[in-house]
């Protein structure tokens, strides 16, 4: 048993590192063990068997270590668990001999082929880039109730954070650490691109708060609240009404009422007015914001300024 989780521990840590070099261009072994927390060996056994298992991994110079990319096919479609096996059945491969090697490397050109060449396409706006261990290092503080500290970079300088953290979610293309500060007991957000000098503290936290993995389920960006006791109601015109019929725009969204005309009147439960905001925003002039009168004033303000601004910029050109 300890010898099986000992070869895991291994094999995640390997794909780890193949994961960092399919991402940079150079790594020094002396940063990787400083980062998986390791003994310069150990990570020179760790990118011997890399190499022994296929893949094509050089010393650049002494201690800097590449990746020919332009011999290894679309690994960065595979998530850990998929490459950690990839690994894993090179390796075997290898130890069986090169006829076993040279039949397990063809299998793996077609499903490579085939992950490539999917008959099916989904688009996904591309994301603020994430350091896969400095993500790691997140995920083991949530998984051991540990608090962190670091600090967080703003327009006007940085400031330290101390964050018992909850959970990390990616939305619209950014990725964000959320959790309680325990110096005002505010559940807080941070975007995870802004974080620096990231440190998991000995000091430990007891629970997560029970409704939060709901409202991150009801929302549709980072602007969520535990409790969702705002309504903002709207008349849809017909032209664009047949888009939120067929699906919901935000996760709380209800169709109140189908008028003659085509058009519906739907209302959003939201937590906070900037959750829907700029939704709302985009469907405009084809959107009338019925209630509350709070938003509606609001939208109107940012019309009338961008008016001003496009006007001045007409008059300028």
């Amino acid at each position: 048993m300890r010898r099986e989780k000992k070869t895991h521990s291994k094999l995640i840590r390997v794909t780890q590192i193949l994961r960092i070099f399919i991402e940079k261009e150079q790594i020094l072994s002396s940063w990787l063990a400083k980062e998986f927390r390791t003994t310069p060996r150990t990570i020179q056994r760790d990118l011997a068997l890399l190499k022994e298992a296929g893949f094509p991994l050089h010393e650049a110079q002494k201690g800097v270590y590449q990746l020919n990319k332009n011999l290894v096919k679309n690994l960065e479609v595979f998530d850990d668990t998929e490459l950690a096996l990839v690994v894993a059945l090179k390796n075997v491969m290898r130890q069986l001999g090169q006829p076993f090697q040279k039949a397990a490397n063809g299998i793996l050109e077609k499903l490579y082929e085939n992950v490539s060449s999917m008959p099916v396409f989904v688009k996904i706006d591309e994301a603020i880039p994430l350091d896969s261990s400095f993500l790691n290092r997140m995920v083991k503080a949530i998984r051991e109730k540990r608090q962190l500290s670091f600090h967080y970079t703003k327009k006007k300088g940085s400031h330290s954070v101390v964050l018992e953290p909850y959970r990390v979610v990616y939305f619209e293309g950014f990725w964000y650490l959320i959790g309680n500060e325990p110096s005002t007991g505010l559940l807080k957000r941070y975007a995870l691109d802004k974080i620096k000098d990231l440190q998991l503290l000995k000091t430990g936290f007891q629970v997560f708060p029970e409704n939060l993995d709901e409202a991150l389920n009801q929302s549709a960006n980072i602007w969520f609240e535990g409790e969702m006791n705002l309504e903002v109601t709207v008349l849809i015109d017909s032209k664009v009404s047949d888009y939120f019929k067929r699906r919901k725009m935000y996760p709380t969204q209800k169709i109140k009422e189908e008028r003659k005309d085509g058009s519906l009147v739907a209302s959003f439960k939201v937590g906070h007015y900037e959750a829907i905001r700029d939704i709302l925003k985009s469907w405009i002039p084809h959107i009338i914001i019925l209630s509350p009168a709070k938003i509606r004033d609001s939208l109107l303000g940012d019309a009338k300024e961008w008016m001003k601004k496009q006007k001045k910029q007409a008059l300028e050109a």
